[in-house]
């Protein structure tokens, strides 16, 4: 505990010079005019006030800091002893609570899997930690697939999930013993096999789902199997047909909204959803606040009908033009090389616009290239 003293005088150094050869040490030296404050320790009052004494000098007051006169001061504060004493309990109280889950040590193990087992056991933003049945939660993540060691430990108010996942198991890749077929439809441009035999040569026009490469070698003896590898290319024509007739019933919204909330207390319903507001609606979830073990969702109803619209061809060809090529290029594989531009035709037929949009690229077009 330390001892502030406050001494007026203007004998400054004479003072501090008498206070050393007494042997205290002072710090926090702070002079305002003829105020001097110092701080000493509590063992060194007596020598201080001695030293004070003979020399005459005049001490205003002194005071004391350290435990004591912290609570002292909060004492005489009854508003601020009731804060920090509420905080305390809310500390103490909140501390036998779980609020943050940690997961780590899952690379193939789906998280949704792990987050699916502490939800079917209770565990949320606001879980009791003598409600946690941790060696119930160890054996069921333990029991996931790919899962060969789990440990759960609450540390603090968190739970903290690790596992160790088991090794694939090693199987024969027979993939590369199938055959390799076509994708698209197309005229082969050119055949890179690396192995197997090729069944196609440049020029030659397949279909989806022709063969190109058989996973098989062939000798003067017979066939023997082999790998099928390799890349074959071509020119394929993308299209896409768009159809917008002058009339055409759909569903648009019409304004009116309307929300509904639920509220739920640690996993069980307080407040349900209200039955919806309208027959035919699209509806809107949302999350509004989750903590504390309260969970607050929100509904948007938006109401729609049936209307018929009628369409104005001159007005909406270029916009439907415009959508249609953007999902058209969507299609197109984007190592795809373009030969040349997006072809259109267009034609009126019984009060219908028929759109038909031709693209038309070189690229790979073996089954092995739509293999995510």
């Amino acid at each position: 505990m330390k001892t502030v003293f406050r001494v007026r005088t203007h004998r400054v150094v004479y003072l501090l010079n008498r206070l050393m050869r007494a042997g205290v040490s002072v710090d926090r030296i702070e002079r305002k005019g003829d105020l001097l404050t110092f701080r000493t320790s509590a063992r060194e009052r007596l020598a201080v006030e001695r030293v004070l004494t003979e020399g005459g000098f005049d001490r205003e007051l002194f005071g004391f800091l350290g435990a004591r006169a912290f609570f002292r001061g909060l004492f005489s504060r009854p508003f601020l002893a009731v804060s920090v004493l509420v905080t305390l309990v809310a500390l103490f109280f909140f501390n036998g609570f779980v609020y943050d889950v940690s997961i780590r040590g899952n690379r193939f193990v789906n998280t949704a899997e792990i987050w699916a087992v502490l939800s079917e056991n209770r565990v949320d933003g606001f879980t009791a930690k003598g409600a946690l049945d941790l060696p119930r939660i160890k054996r069921e993540i333990a029991a996931l697939d790919g899962v060969s060691f789990a440990s759960v430990k609450v540390i603090g108010t968190r739970l903290e999930v690790e596992v160790k996942e088991s090794l694939p198991s090693v199987t024969p890749d027979i993939s590369d013993y199938c055959p390799i077929s076509s994708g698209y439809a197309a005229v082969v441009t050119r055949v890179v096999a690396e192995s197997g035999t090729p069944r196609v040569s440049s020029g030659d026009r397949v279909e989806a789902g022709d063969l190109l490469i058989e996973p098989i070698y062939a000798f003067t003896e017979g066939d023997a199997p082999a790998p099928a590898r390799g890349e074959v290319w071509g020119v394929v024509t993308h299209s896409l047909e768009v159809v917008l007739p002058a009339v055409s019933v759909g569903s648009v919204r019409t304004g009116e909204s309307a929300s509904r909330r639920s509220v739920s207390f640690f996993g069980k319903s307080v407040v349900d959803y209200d039955p919806p507001p309208y027959a035919e609606y699209v509806c809107e979830e949302r999350l509004l606040y989750h903590g504390f073990g309260v969970k607050v969702t929100e509904r948007v109803y938006s109401e729609i009908a049936s209307r018929t619209l009628y369409h104005d061809f001159d007005l909406e060809a270029r916009t439907v033009l415009l959508n249609a090529a953007a999902e058209l290029l969507l299609s197109v594989p984007c190592d795809a090389t373009p030969r040349g531009t997006i072809r259109v035709t267009q034609k009126k037929l019984d009060n219908i616009l028929y759109t038909v949009l031709y693209y038309t690229t070189e690229q790979r077009i073996d089954s092995l290239s739509l293999v995510p």
